[in-house]
């Protein structure tokens, strides 16, 4: 059971590294909403351009600008 729990433990840090690094590598994707249709200028979830920020992407900036404002 400890083997299985630390496999568990490895595999959720090698997959949070993993998204670390593609946050910080690529830290746009494809808007959902209008990947369908083109690029749609009524969208609004992202504002027409076409692509989103990722989840990862916006939680550290909001870290670093709650640190930067103390």
């Amino acid at each position: 059971m400890a083997i299985a729990i630390a496999l568990l433990v490895l595999c959720l840090f090698v997959v949070t590294l993993g998204y670390i690094g593609l946050c910080a590598g690529s830290p746009w994707k494809p808007c959902v909403r209008c990947r369908n249709k083109r690029r749609s200028r009524h969208c609004r979830a992202c504002n027409g351009t076409g692509l989103r920020q990722r989840a990862g992407w916006q939680v550290w900036v909001y870290v670093t600008r709650f640190g930067r404002a103390r």
